[in-house]
């Protein structure tokens, strides 16, 4: 995880794509808390953000506040959320919370990139205000699991190939008639 590491498309509110990476899915109105230490001042660091845009891509996860105001967010002023950014190989134990009441969340544990700014392990949760959790919590998965299961970045999502039934012209036809023992009594 990095923060405050994105940079921006001149004069766009979007992110400047990795080599290789396609966007997947974006969502605004979302909430960005982070959470890392054991609670202790000195020993913990937590961030928030009232109001963003997230997005899912093929190799990471961004936030960006909507109050960033600058071209790039790579200001290193701590305490600050100008973006916040995770490779999917460094996310763990993901879940998408839908309470009773209240926005739907995506939660995972952030494990910390060199240079990211961020020491050990963080709890990341994303609340979505104005809906969209679901279709971005479903993405950020099926991502995740197939860099740690393939140790690749996949191009784009796949979809599964549709069913084609076994070689040949035709399927068998089915008989006209009732087997033996199945008489029709009327």
């Amino acid at each position: 995880m990095a923060l405050n590491a994105v940079m921006l498309e001149q004069g766009t509110r979007h992110p400047v794509p990795l080599p290789n990476e396609n966007f997947l899915y974006h969502c605004s109105g979302v909430k960005f808390e982070l959470k890392s230490g054991d609670g202790y001042p000195g020993d913990s660091l937590s961030l928030a953000s009232p109001s963003g845009t997230a997005f899912v891509s093929n190799q990471r996860i961004i936030f960006l506040p909507s109050t960033t105001t600058h071209a790039t967010s790579t200001t290193n002023q701590p305490h600050t959320v100008n973006s916040y950014t995770i490779p999917h190989a460094n996310i763990r134990d993901q879940k998408f919370v839908q309470p009773l009441f209240g926005a739907n969340r995506f939660e995972a544990i952030a494990v910390p990139v060199a240079n990211g700014h961020v020491e050990g392990r963080a709890m990341l949760v994303l609340t979505f205000k104005e809906g969209g959790g679901f279709d971005f919590a479903t993405i950020a998965r099926k991502m995740s699991e197939r860099i740690q299961e393939t140790g690749e970045v996949p191009a784009h999502e796949e979809e599964l190939p549709g069913y084609e039934g076994p070689p040949g012209d035709s399927l068998p036809a089915y008989p006209d008639e009732a087997p033996p023992g199945y008489e029709q009594h009327r």
